[in-house]
Order: C-alpha cells, then sequence, then structure tokens
C-alpha cells in the first residue's frame, strides 16, 4: 500500500472540470471577440464615407463643382491618398455604429452619387449607416 502514498498527478475528475472550465470561457470569448471585429468593420467603412465626404466638400471648395460620379479619380492624390477599399468578402459581417446586429453587405465598392454628391456603399451613406442602415440584410 506504499505505492498509493506516494501517488502524484490529476485525477481524470480534475482533468475533466478544468476542461470543461476552459471551453466554457472559450465560448464567451470568441463571439465577443467576433463582434467587435465585425464592429470595428463597420466603423471602418463609416471613416471612409465621412473621409470621402469631406475630400468631395475640399473639391468643390477649390474647383466650384463637384467630381463627376463615374469617374471621381481626379480626387486622387489631390484630396484623397488612395480610394479607399472596404476591405471584407461577401462572408464578412459588419456592425454598424449605433446598431446591436451583425449585417452582411450587398455591395463592396464605394460610390460617389451623382445627386447628392455624398460617398455611397450599398445606397448607403455614413449618416444612413450611423442611423441603422438600409441597403443592407440581418444575418451573421
Amino acid at each position: 500500500m506504499k505505492f498509493f502514498k506516494n501517488k502524484k498527478g490529476f485525477t481524470l475528475v480534475e482533468l475533466v472540470v478544468v476542461i470543461a472550465i476552459l471551453g466554457i470561457l472559450a465560448g464567451i470569448a470568441i463571439p465577443r471577440f467576433m463582434d467587435a471585429t465585425a464592429s470595428a468593420r463597420g466603423s471602418k467603412i463609416v471613416a471612409d464615407l465621412r473621409t470621402i465626404d469631406s475630400a468631395v466638400s475640399m473639391y468643390y471648395a477649390k474647383t466650384g463643382a463637384y467630381p463627376s460620379a463615374g469617374d471621381s479619380s481626379e480626387m486622387v492624390p489631390s484630396y484623397l491618398a488612395a480610394w479607399p477599399t472596404p476591405g471584407f468578402s461577401s462572408s464578412t459581417s459588419v456592425i454598424f455604429p449605433y446598431q446591436t446586429t451583425a449585417v452582411s453587405v450587398t455591395s463592396y465598392t464605394y460610390t460617389l452619387d451623382a445627386t447628392s454628391h455624398l460617398a455611397k456603399i450599398g445606397g448607403s451613406t455614413a449618416a444612413d449607416l450611423s442611423a441603422g442602415g438600409t441597403g443592407y440584410t440581418t444575418g451573421s
């Protein structure tokens, strides 16, 4: 019986309890991380739209006319360092400011509206996206 007195190590129950606790913690942490990533993408999109809108305003102040909607390349490099890209794929979920649910984006490029002279993505301006978004479908 001397053999059992010097027994070292963990029992199977102790290992199962530790693995269960780690699984619960991972189950809590991973979704929060994914929401933070989606929220950061949404904030980047809104910031890019506002940057483009500022560049359009500077262009108008200097030239007295708005850049053409079809070819807004005349704003680069004078007013924009480069035309921004959203930086996501069709499977990416995005949470825009003041929203609580993730949305999937239906359009992947910034455009310049010919009538309002505002930058848009998927038919939505920065103000639309900050207020809840249009042109997007709820999803994950």
